[in-house]
C-alpha cells in the first residue's frame, strides 16, 4: 500500500490524465473487439443467412435498408472496418501521448523530490553512505519507476478490460465453448503471480548488486589520478569485473526466470488454441456454430490469452517497482534536519564549555573541551592527525552537535540556532575545496550573487589569486572543469578562500586550507586576511607553525583535548607539542 500511496503522491499533477488513460484503452479496447464482430456479420448475416441480433448491426441493415444491399455492396464492410481502425490508431496515439506525459511527470517529481531531500538531509547520512548507491537509486531505480507508469499502467489497464470484454461477448455468443476458451486464464494467472513473488526477490538483489557496481565505477572515476599515479589499473580492472559478474549473475538469474516464464505460458496459450481450433471446428461442422462466430471465438481467444499471458511480464515489472521505490522510500523516509531554531545576527564570539563529541566509529573524538575565543580574534589550532580539529568545525558550524557540553555562538548554544541561519554567517575553507565546473566568476561569487567587482576583486586579492585569474585568457571568465580540474592545487585552494572571503561572514574558518599553497603565497594570505581580521574571527587548523605564530591566540589539540594555549611565544617558552613541531619545522627550512 504505500507504494500505491507514495505514486498517487508523485502523480498529484496528472491524476485527471491517470483516469483519461484509463478511459482511452477502454474506449481503444472496445473499437479493437469491434472488428471481429463485423467480419462475423458479414460472414454470417450478409453472405449467409444467419439472423441479426447485435443492435448495432441491426441499426446498420436499417441505414442501409436491407441485408442485400450490404451484400450487393461488400466494400461497405471495407469502409466500416477501416473505420473502426482509423479511431483505433486515434486513441492508440492518444494512449501513447497520455502515457509520456505521465511518464515523464511523475519521473521530474520523484527526481526534484528526491534531490531536494538528499540536499536536506543531515550531514552524516551523505558520510555513512555511499555515494554510488544513492546514484544508482536516483537513477535507475527512478527510471523503473517511469518505465511501469509510462507503459506497463495502460498496458494493465488493457490486458484486464480485453480479458473482461472479450470473455462478456464470447458467453453472449456460444456458452459451451465460452467455457472452453477461458478454462487456461486461471492456470495462467496464478502463474504470473508464482513468478512476480519470484521476480521481486531476484530483482532486489540485482538491483542492490548494481548498486555496488556503481558505486564501485564511481570511486574509480574519482581518484583516477591516485589508480594512475601507483599503477593500479589492472587492480581495479579487477575489483570491478568482480562487481560486474556479480551483477551479471544476479540478473542472469531474473533472465532465466522469464525464459521460463514466457516458454511456458506460451505452451499454455498455444494448447488453448488450439483446443478452441478443434472444439469449435467440430461444432462448426455439427451446425451448432456458424463458421462468423468461429472466426470471432479465435480471433477473441489471441485477444485474451495474450495479454492474461503479458501479465506475468507487468507482475514482473510492478514486482520491480515495488523493489525500486522500497529503495526511494529509504531515502526519503530519513529525517530531514530541523529548520527550527533561533536566527540572529553573529558577531563572533565562540565558547567551548565541556564539550565532548564522537562518531559512531570513534567515540571519544573530543574530551571535555573548553575555551573562549573573543570577537574579532585570530585564533589557531595546532595539533596532529586525529585529533579532533575538524571535529570541532564541524560543530561550530552544526554539521554535527556535541554529546555533550554546549558550544555557543555570541552566548546562545547552538543546539538553539537555525542551522541555515548559522552557517550564512559562517565562512568555511575546507582542506579539499571543491569547485564546480563554470567560470571562476561563478564559483567566487557561487553564494553571494549580488556582489560587485570590487568586492569579487577584493577577495581574490586577499587570497593571493587574482593576479594569477588575470593571467588567464578569459580572466575571471575561465572555465575551470569538474572539480576544478584546470586549475593546480594551490590556485584552487585560493579560488576557494576567495569565495569564502567575498561573503563577508563575521566567522571565517580555514580547515587545514592552506597546506596547498607555498610558504611565501600562506604568508601573503594571512597579511592580506589583517585587513578584515577586525570584522570577523578568524580561526585557522593548522600544521603550520608559520601559519599559526601570528594569531592571537594558539590551541594545542591532542587526543581530542586542549593540551596548550597562549600566543606563539609563550607557547615557545614552555615544554610541549608546540615547541617540538616548531623546532622540527625550523631544522626543515634550514
Amino acid at each position: 500500500m504505500k507504494q500505491i500511496r507514495y505514486i498517487w503522491h508523485v502523480s498529484k499533477e496528472v491524476h485527471g490524465r491517470l483516469l483519461a488513460i484509463a478511459l482511452v484503452v477502454m474506449i481503444y479496447t472496445i473499437l479493437n473487439l469491434i472488428s471481429p464482430l463485423i467480419f462475423s456479420f458479414y460472414i454470417d448475416s450478409v453472405l449467409g443467412s444467419e439472423p441479426v441480433t447485435n443492435p448495432l448491426f441491426l441499426f446498420l441493415i436499417d441505414v442501409a435498408g436491407s441485408t442485400e444491399v450490404l451484400r450487393n455492396n461488400l466494400w461497405t464492410g471495407f469502409l466500416l472496418i477501416l473505420f473502426v481502425y482509423c479511431f483505433v490508431c486515434l486513441f492508440q496515439y492518444l494512449r501513447g501521448r497520455l502515457n509520456a506525459v505521465v511518464g515523464e511527470t511523475v519521473t521530474r517529481n520523484i527526481r526534484n523530490e528526491l534531490y531536494d531531500h538528499l540536499q536536506h538531509v543531515h550531514y552524516s547520512y551523505h558520510v555513512k553512505n555511499k555515494s554510488g548507491d544513492l546514484i544508482q537509486r536516483c537513477t535507475s531505480d527512478v527510471d523503473q519507476v517511469r518505465r511501469f507508469i509510462s507503459a506497463q499502467y495502460s498496458e494493465m489497464v488493457y490486458s484486464l478490460c480485453t480479458a473482461l470484454i472479450a470473455s462478456v461477448l464470447l458467453f453472449s455468443i456460444h456458452q459451451d465453448l465460452a467455457k472452453l476458451a477461458v478454462v487456461t486464464m486461471p492456470i495462467l494467472i496464478v502463474f504470473a503471480y508464482w513468478f512476480f513473488t519470484k521476480a521481486q526477490k531476484i530483482f532486489r538483489c540485482s538491483d542492490e548488486s548494481e548498486g555496488v557496481l556503481t558505486d564501485k565505477l564511481t570511486e574509480s572515476i574519482s581518484g583516477i589520478r591516485v589508480i594512475k599515479a601507483f599503477n593500479r589499473e589492472l587492480y581495479e580492472m579487477e575489483r570491478y569485473d568482480e562487481c560486474n559478474k556479480d551483477f551479471l549473475d544476479k540478473t542472469f538469474e531474473l533472465l532465466k526466470q522469464l525464459g521460463l516464464y514466457w516458454s511456458f505460458s506460451d505452451l499454455i496459450c498455444y494448447i488453448q488454441i488450439l483446443i478452441i481450433v478443434l472444439a469449435g471446428t467440430i461444432m462448426a461442422h455439427r451446425g451448432n456454430l456458424s463458421v462468423g462466430n468461429l472466426f470471432v471465438f479465435i480471433s477473441y481467444e489471441s485477444m485474451i490469452l495474450w495479454p492474461i499471458r503479458n501479465l506475468g511480464r507487468i507482475l514482473a515489472d510492478l514486482g520491480k517497482l515495488s523493489v525500486s521505490i522500497d529503495r526511494l522510500l529509504e531515502i526519503l523516509n530519513v529525517p530531514v534536519e530541523s529548520t527550527e531554531g533561533k536566527s540572529i545576527s553573529v558577531e563572533g564570539k565562540i565558547e567551548f564549555k565541556d564539550v565532548c563529541f564522537g562518531y559512531e566509529n570513534q567515540p571519544n573524538v573530543l574530551n571535555h573541551v573548553s575555551f573562549t575565543i573573543e570577537k574579532g580574534q585570530t585564533v589557531a589550532i595546532l595539533g596532529p592527525t586525529g585529533s579532533g580539529k575538524s571535529s570541532m568545525i564541524h560543530l561550530i558550524s552544526r554539521l554535527y552537535d556535541p554529546i555533550s557540553g554546549q558550544v555557543l555562538i555570541d552566548g546562545v548554544p547552538t543546539v538553539e540556532l537555525e542551522k541555515k541561519n548559522l552557517r550564512m554567517q559562517v565562512g568555511l575553507v575546507l582542506q579539499e575545496p571543491f569547485l564546480f565546473s563554470k567560470t571562476i566568476e561563478e564559483n567566487i561569487l557561487i553564494a553571494r550573487k549580488d556582489a560587485s567587482k570590487e568586492d569579487l576583486h577584493r577577495a581574490a586579492k586577499i587570497a593571493s589569486v587574482h593576479d594569477v585569474i588575470e593571467e588567464f585568457d578569459a580572466g575571471y571568465q575561465t572555465m575551470i572543469g569538474e572539480k576544478g580540474v584546470t586549475l593546480s592545487g594551490g590556485q584552487k585552494q585560493r579560488v576557494a578562500i576567495a569565495r569564502t572571503i567575498v561573503n563577508q561572514t563575521p566567522i571565517l574558518i580555514f580547515d587545514d586550507s592552506l597546506s596547498a599553497v607555498d610558504a611565501q603565497t600562506d604568508a601573503n594570505i594571512r597579511e592580506a586576511l589583517k585587513s578584515v581580521s577586525d570584522l570577523c574571527t578568524t580561526l585557522i587548523i593548522t600544521q603550520r607553525i608559520n601559519s599559526a605564530k601570528d594569531a592571537d591566540l594558539i590551541l594545542v589539540l591532542e587526543h581530542g583535548q586542549i593540551t596548550q594555549s597562549g600566543t606563539h611565544k609563550s607557547l615557545l617558552s614552555e615544554e610541549g607539542l608546540y615547541k617540538r613541531v616548531a623546532e622540527i619545522q625550523a631544522r626543515g627550512e634550514e
